[in-house]
C-alpha cells in the first residue's frame, strides 16, 4: 500500500511540473522559427513609386528671330542711252523748245544739231517752221540758237506735252492766246519786255530772221520766272537697243513735202552710223553752229490734217494735232507703221504699232515731220 502511494505522489509531483512549464515564455530555436514566419511588408515586393523629371522652369530670354536666308543678287540691267537719246523719266528740268525760223533767208540755222527731238510742219504759204527741243543736261549748251521765229497753235500744243520753257517771238493770234494762257508750259516770247533782255540781234542778217538766244539766256529766263518744276517723270521715249550692223539695211532713203513737190525734204540712212542725215532738196543741211550735216537716229512722219484759217490775211493754218492719225517710224533702215495719239494739251504726243504696243526708239534724237497726206512721203530702199 506504501508502495502505491509512493507512485501516486510521484505522479502528481510530474503532472505539476509539466503544467508548470506549459506557462513559461520560451525564446529559444523552435520558438523564433515560427515568429519569422509572420508576413511582413517587404521592400522588393513593394510596388515602385514612378518619380516624374523635374519641370523646367519658364525661359524669360527673348528668343532670335529666324535669320532669312540671302537671296543671290540680281543683275540690275543697264538703262538704254545714247547721245541726245531722251529716255522716258530722265528729264530733272524743264526742256527749252525753240520756235526756229526755215525761210530761205535763216538758212543755215543754228543749234538743230543739239536738239533730242525737232517737229517739223506748215507755217503758211507752203514754209515750214521747226521747233527744237533741248534737254538740260542731255543737250549741249549752245552758245547760238536760231533765228528764232514766232509761235503757232499747234506748236504749243506740242510744247504743252513737253511742259516745256517755249521760246517764241510773238506769234499768230491763236498761237499768242494759248501760249499766254497754258499752264504746262513757261511762255518766253521775246517781243515781250520780260523777255527781251534774253534774246539779241545779229548785224550778219536782215530782221525778222536775224533773232537769236542761247541755252545760258533761256535758263536764266527760266530762273526770273521762280516757277515750280512740274512732274516730269511721264516726258521722253521707250528706247530700244539699236539693230547690230548686219541686221541693218544697205540703204534708205525717204522724201517729203508739204504743199508743193519741188519744195521736198528727205533723209538718206547711213548704215555704218545708224543714223539718217537730212537734205533740203539735193543738198545737205547743215547747222551753222558745228557746220556739220543733221543727222537723226529716228524720224517719224506723220499725217496731220490741216485747214485755212478763214479769212486769215496771212494765209495762216490750222491743224488737228489733237487725236490720232498715220504715221511712219524709220529706224535701223526699215519703216515701222504706226498711229500718233495725243489726247489732249498736256499729253504727250506717243506713237503705237499696230499690237497697241508704244514704239521704241532708238537712242538719240528724234524728227518728227507732220505732213498733211501720207501720199506726199516717198520711200526707197530698207524693209
Amino acid at each position: 500500500m506504501d508502495k502505491h502511494l509512493t507512485r501516486a505522489c510521484s505522479l502528481l509531483l510530474l503532472l505539476a511540473a509539466l503544467a508548470g512549464c506549459a506557462n513559461r515564455v520560451v525564446t529559444s530555436g523552435p520558438a523564433q522559427a515560427v515568429a519569422t514566419a509572420v508576413p511582413a511588408t517587404s521592400a522588393a515586393l513593394a510596388t515602385p513609386v514612378p518619380t516624374l523629371p523635374p519641370t523646367a522652369a519658364p525661359s524669360t530670354a527673348t528668343p532670335e528671330p529666324p535669320t532669312a536666308t540671302p537671296e543671290p543678287p540680281t543683275a540690275t540691267p543697264e538703262p538704254i542711252t545714247g547721245d541726245l537719246a531722251l529716255p522716258r523719266g530722265s528729264l530733272t528740268q524743264r526742256p527749252f523748245a525753240v520756235m526756229l525760223d526755215n525761210h530761205p533767208d535763216a538758212y543755215p540755222q543754228s543749234g538743230m544739231s543739239g536738239a533730242v527731238i525737232v517737229f517739223e510742219a506748215l507755217a503758211e504759204f507752203g514754209i515750214t517752221r521747226y521747233m527744237a527741243v533741248f534737254a538740260p543736261g542731255i543737250s549741249p549748251e549752245l552758245s547760238e540758237i536760231g533765228p528764232v521765229r514766232s509761235a503757232r497753235p499747234y506748236y504749243v500744243e506740242w510744247a504743252k506735252g513737253l511742259r516745256a520753257i517755249y521760246t517764241h517771238a510773238g506769234g499768230s493770234p491763236e498761237g499768242l492766246l494759248l501760249a499766254e494762257n497754258a499752264i504746262e508750259i513757261i511762255n518766253n516770247d521775246a517781243l515781250r519786255g520780260v523777255s527781251g533782255p534774253y534774246f539779241r540781234r545779229s548785224g550778219e542778217r536782215l530782221a525778222p530772221h536775224n533773232l537769236y538766244t542761247d541755252s545760258a539766256n533761256i535758263a536764266a529766263f527760266a530762273a526770273s520766272r521762280s516757277v515750280e518744276t512740274p512732274d516730269l517723270s511721264e516726258i521722253g521715249f521707250i528706247l530700244k537697243p539699236e539693230a547690230p550692223a548686219d541686221q541693218r539695211s544697205a540703204s534708205q532713203r525717204l522724201s517729203y513735202f508739204f504743199i508743193y513737190r519741188e519744195a521736198y525734204v528727205g533723209w538718206s540712212y547711213d548704215p555704218s552710223s545708224n543714223n539718217y542725215l537730212y537734205f533740203r532738196g539735193a543738198k545737205p543741211d547743215i547747222d551753222r553752229s558745228t557746220g556739220q550735216q543733221l543727222r537723226f537716229k529716228n524720224v517719224v512722219v506723220m499725217e496731220v490734217p490741216e485747214a485755212p484759217i478763214p479769212g486769215d490775211p496771212k494765209g495762216r493754218i490750222e491743224q488737228q494735232v489733237l487725236g490720232e492719225g498715220n504715221a511712219r517710224i524709220f529706224r535701223d533702215g526699215t519703216m515701222i507703221e504706226a498711229t500718233w495719239h495725243k489726247d489732249a494739251g498736256f499729253a504727250q504726243l506717243r506713237f503705237y504699232a499696230a499690237d497697241g504696243s508704244e514704239v521704241p526708239m532708238n537712242p538719240g534724237p528724234v524728227w518728227i515731220a507732220a505732213i498733211p497726206f501720207m501720199d506726199n512721203l516717198t520711200v526707197e530702199g530698207g524693209s
